[in-house]
């Protein structure tokens, strides 16, 4: 049984210039390394994340109570949630994920090991380029949050991300064009925050780049809405319309009509089940649920039995530990509902995820824009997992 001998805690820099936990556990002699993200756009639900510098001081009494052995990760896990409380309040979920996630990487590739624990078969996800930002992620007009293209009918992981990039150079090219150079500014996720107004307006810029690029057939077009921030108890306030829950299920519903969406990501506010539901009826989309599901076992199975979505996002550090990050997956697939393994706004340069998404054979994966530093380094540990997988 795996022996962990000591942690080790320090503050690092995510990609917003906030401080990040990163831990270093030691087991059975050998040490392995995570770090953990912060979101911007939260659900309320999510498991709570302190401060990385209260994060520091709990930590030395945290690794105490760890100097054990463990069967597994599943025994492990599950003495992490005994110590964290529920919501994670105890300790907060930074502690529990890095644990969680450095003691999984200290029994082998990540990937691998994963694979072993769902008796999944390896295989590259897809990639959803978020490469025009708004909401709480730019400083623009765009109350939608993400803008995403889908690169899903091609050969190869590596063909995807050619395509990703070549888009993303051309939309940067036809911004500048239309707006002056400070369109080609960058949101927290690596896209474009261009001076845009409407919904419509970016999506009809992203269309005439992928007819430009000879994409049109072969990329989608995806939406986070994040509709949580820019709702209130008067309606949800978009594209300079307040509209009540039926207009606004209506916009909705013509957009993906006549943009033909490949998907759209917490459509309405993040209580509202029933709207889920009311929203996959009219739109012949994939309905993701992010905040609200806050990858949760107990949430998940509720929008299952509710219908509400057909596919949920797959945040680990929402939840807390590898072993409930899982159970979320296998609820999902065994639902048949899609799965998309994602990144926060505040990112490290761990590449985690990037295992899980291939060791559970994730169909999706979010890790921004081709660029910036922390997601490059996702997209160039998928790169080099697709040669060992081949």
């Amino acid at each position: 049984m795996p022996m962990v001998d000591d942690l080790k805690v320090r503050r690092v820099l995510n990609s917003r210039a906030s401080w990040a936990l990163e831990l270093d556990l030691l087991v059975d002699g050998r040490q392995s390394r995570a770090s953990v993200p912060a979101g911007k756009s939260k659900g309320k639900l999510e498991a709570v994340q302190l401060p990385a510098e209260k994060s520091l001081k709990l930590a030395p009494a945290f690794g105490k109570k760890l100097k054990r052995r463990f069967e597994n990760q599943t025994e492990l896990d599950r003495h992490l949630i005994k110590l964290a409380g529920p919501g994670k309040r105890k300790t907060g979920a930074d502690l529990t994920l890095a644990t969680s996630i450095a003691f999984l990487k200290s029994q082998g590739d990540a990937w691998e090991v994963i694979s072993r624990l769902t008796g999944s078969l390896p295989a590259l996800p897809t990639p959803m380029f978020n490469i025009i930002n708004g909401g709480l992620h730019a400083g623009n007009n765009l109350a939608v949050q993400e803008f995403m293209i889908v690169p899903h009918d091609f050969g190869s992981f590596s063909e995807k991300v050619e395509a990703g990039v070549e888009i993303y150079a051309e939309l940067k090219k036809q911004l500048e064009a239309k707006y002056g150079r400070s369109a080609t500014n960058l949101g927290d996720e690596g896209g474009f925050a261009p001076p845009m107004n409407s919904t419509v307006e970016a999506l009809e810029m992203l269309e005439a780049v992928l007819a430009k690029t000879g994409y049109a057939k072969t990329v989608g077009i995806s939406l986070d809405c994040a509709a949580s921030s820019y709702h209130s108890h008067k309606g949800y306030q978009i594209d300079g319309q307040l509209l009540n829950r039926e207009d606004y299920l209506s916009y909705l519903a013509g957009l993906c009509e006549h943009h033909s969406l490949f998907s759209v990501e917490d459509p309405l506010e993040e209580t509202d089940f029933k709207g889920f539901a009311t929203f996959l009826d009219r739109a012949n989309t994939m309905v993701v649920g992010d905040d609200l599901l806050v990858t949760n076992p107990t949430r998940l199975a509720k929008a299952i039995r509710l219908k509400a979505g057909n596919a949920v996002l797959v945040k680990p550090n929402q939840i807390g530990t590898v072993t409930e990050t899982l159970e979320v997956i296998r609820l999902a697939r065994e639902a048949g509902w899609k799965f998309v393994v994602s990144h926060r706004s505040g990112e490290t340069n761990d590449t985690f995820i990037t295992h899980l998404a291939v060791g559970t054979a994730t169909p999706f994966i979010k890790t921004g824009a081709p660029a910036r530093g922390e997601r490059v380094a996702k997209y160039n540990e998928l790169l080099r997992l697709e040669e060992v997988i081949a």
